[in-house]
């Protein structure tokens, strides 16, 4: 999904509800929530998804054709829009979605610094430009919000509030709001702050290196932990074969062959252990602002999201097959995943899908 752009105590298991049955022992303070559907959805490059605001609907990104699909939960094909271009409802790099307050569904093109409302149908509603490398958060209404990410100051060339928020009035392309994040220092060891976002209660939660996540109330008051599961991890033989696969692309985009350099980068990352979080978007502060962010734990037949409230870890949501991205609202949770590849699996290459899941139930008891 998008930067929403979210210590230790082990806790009691939560029965396992699946659409198999319960009884899936996984361990303390892991809930395994109900699956309520799936649907298939293309390969693609593009790692997105957004649960549209009936909880039946999500869209993701065809990164190979440009265009946006939004689908139902039982599989049924909504709408599938935009093509190559740079009018009105037509895309250059589509990189971004997030819900409409009123059902509808907003793209990012981060080349045309454009953000465009559709309808679930592909109907164009209206467009706005944006400010440079902006992300949006999970929602939007009459504005929409976001966050952008200063590199300078990632890279450490100069000093300063790693991220800005802005909010951006859609009928009028205004600038609303404009605020820097908290700007630190903090005591990491390892030194490194990724990225940020605010939560609704005026805060700020930080990742950084080696599972190390930040979270800054208020007032400015910051709490500095490491991921209580995050363990320094490897890549397997599929972390890296995927790793390999996305340098490939990015040389195939830039009319390059495979280098040497596409290989020395592809051995350090074979050596180097993988991040606590997934990607730097896959976070989200939930409607109790409790704080949900996707993991590389695994990732084989299960894959890992864990979840704190009040800058303290409160237990992890287990959900099934390969999590590429996610997206929540209400009693729902969407997932975006890669199947593992199995004998029927000619291609050797695994199906992409989405998973709907029941959270109602969610609760880590102590």
């Amino acid at each position: 999904m998008r930067p929403w752009f979210r210590a230790g105590v082990c806790l009691p298991f939560l029965a396992f509800s699946a659409a198999c049955g319960r009884g899936d022992a996984a361990g303390p303070g892991v809930f395994t929530p109900e699956l309520i559907s799936t649907a298939a959805v293309p390969l693609s490059e593009s790692e997105e998804v957004a649960l549209l605001a009936d909880e039946r609907t999500a869209c993701v990104i065809d990164s190979y054709e440009g265009q946006v699909r939004c689908v139902t939960r039982d599989g049924g094909v909504v709408g599938v829009f935009g093509r190559e271009g740079e009018g009105p409802g037509e895309f250059i790099d589509p990189t971004y979605l997030t819900r409409g307050e009123a059902g509808t569904v907003g793209v990012v093109d981060t080349d045309l610094g454009r953000f465009t409302v559709f309808e679930p149908s592909g109907a164009w509603v209206s467009d706005v430009m944006l400010p440079e490398v902006f992300q949006p958060f999970p929602s939007f209404g009459a504005a929409v919000s976001g966050v952008s990410l200063d590199y300078m100051v990632m890279l450490g060339r100069m000093s300063g509030s790693l991220m800005a928020r802005y909010d951006v009035d859609l009928a009028s392309g205004e600038v609303l709001r404009q605020e820097e994040s908290p700007p630190g220092p903090w005591d990491i060891e390892c030194g490194q702050v990724i990225h940020g976002i605010p939560d609704p209660a005026g805060g700020w939660a930080f990742v950084a290196c080696e599972g190390h996540l930040i979270f800054v109330g208020g007032t400015g008051e910051a709490t500095v932990l490491r991921a209580p599961t995050y363990v320094p991890e490897l890549p397997n033989e599929r972390d890296v074969a995927r790793t390999e696969e996305e340098l490939l692309a990015l040389n195939r985009s830039q009319g390059l062959p495979r280098t040497p350099a596409t290989d020395e980068a592809l051995e350090r990352y074979r050596a180097t252990p993988k991040n606590y979080y997934l990607r730097t978007g896959e976070q989200v502060f939930d409607a109790a602002n409790r704080y949900w962010i996707a993991t590389q734990r695994d990732q084989h037949e299960w894959s890992w999201l864990d979840v704190y409230q009040d800058a303290e870890y409160i237990g992890s949501v287990r959900v099934r097959d390969r999590l590429r991205a996610f997206d929540l609202l209400g009693s729902t949770l969407v997932v975006l995943v890669d199947r593992q590849v199995g004998p029927d699996d000619g291609d050797g290459i695994p199906d992409r899908a989405l998973d709907w899941y029941d959270i109602a139930d969610l609760s880590f008891a102590r």
